[in-house]
């Protein structure tokens, strides 16, 4: 290939196991890839492929099931978060030991967001296992990651798909995977429809009216009056109702889904917004809006979907990297 590639994996919770197909598809079409930046679940997938152990994380997301999955929840008293994070750290040091950033094969940059400073601190040397535990603090679940005199969250919450880091990093062409796609319309369908079931729109003036509501904000404000009701029962800090709030229910979202549909819209917000500052050369963008933040036991589904969507863009991306 004459042009270097670089990826751009992006935020978005469990639909992150995505990441693993799309690295499949190149790595089957043999085309190299020479820098990888990643925010949130596109830091954990980016990084650990990064330091060469994509098959040992193929291989453990794959025989994940729900049960397994609580097992790394450590539950605390919702001071900075849900879910402390300790057991998410020990895991990752199980893969990734002691490796500094600096020493990767592959080129590699995290995105976190320090909360005092109110920007995006990118994690260009020092420990892989810290700044991928930062750059996955998801708000309101996992506690920010105290460091240095500040707090350090979710790199989505600044930069879900950081097409201009890897572009900084040296990229001719950047290939950015969007994992949210979608998910601001199907959201809004599905309450345009809840709305409608329960005769509160009737006429297509109503439904404009509404959808008019939705974009000036109307949509966070069920969502996190949603989240309040909720919030009560978490308080009481109790690790066996765990279980209760977080398993898949028929009658309606858990406290997972309904944070992770808030931070989903807000980062497919700031990714179109981003787009149209740092456009990606090549964007792939694969249906999982049937999935939720949680659904980590899902990797199957998951990870040939992103292998699909990616596959499909291999003509394209081969153009690119060797035009001239």
């Amino acid at each position: 290939m004459a042009k270097r590639l670089g990826l751009a994996l992006g935020s978005g919770g469990a639909r992150g196991w995505a990441h693993i197909g799309a690295l499949r598809a190149l790595q089957k079409a043999g085309i190299p890839v020479s820098y990888v930046a990643g925010s949130s679940i596109g830091a954990f997938v980016g990084g650990i492929y990064a330091a060469g152990q994509l098959d040992e994380l193929e291989g453990f997301v794959r025989q994940l099931d729900w049960k397994l999955l609580l097992s790394y929840f450590d539950l605390t008293f919702p001071n900075r978060g849900l879910l402390d994070g300790n057991r998410v750290y020990e895991l990752l040091a199980e893969y990734l030991a002691d490796t500094e950033i600096e020493e990767l094969e592959l080129p590699f940059c995290c995105v976190a967001t320090d909360l005092l400073k109110n920007e995006a601190l990118i994690f260009q040397s020092g420990s892989l296992v810290s700044a991928i535990r930062a750059s996955i603090a998801i708000p309101g679940i996992f506690t920010p990651l105290e460091m240095e005199n500040t707090y350090l969250a979710d790199g989505g919450v600044i930069n879900p798909v950081p097409v201009d880091v890897v572009r900084q990093m040296g990229a001719d062409v950047v290939l950015a995977i969007n994992l949210n796609r979608n998910f601001v319309a199907e959201t809004v369908a599905k309450h345009i429809a809840a709305e409608e079931s329960q005769g509160n729109i009737t006429e297509s003036e109503e439904k404009e009216e509404y959808l008019a509501q939705v974009q000036e904000g109307g949509i966070y404000g069920k969502i996190i009056s949603a989240f309040q009701d909720k919030y009560e029962a978490i308080k009481e800090g109790i690790q066996e109702k765990l279980d209760r709030w977080a398993a898949p229910k028929e009658e309606g979202p858990n406290i997972f889904d309904v944070i992770g549909t808030a931070i989903n819209i807000m980062e497919q917000r700031i990714t179109q917004s981003n787009f149209e500052l740092y456009p990606p050369d090549l964007l792939v963008e694969p249906d999982l809006t049937g999935f939720g933040i949680f659904d980590f036991h899902q990797a199957d589904v998951l990870i040939q979907t992103g292998y699909h969507a990616t596959r499909r863009v291999i003509p394209k991306l081969r153009q690119l990297l060797s035009a001239e």
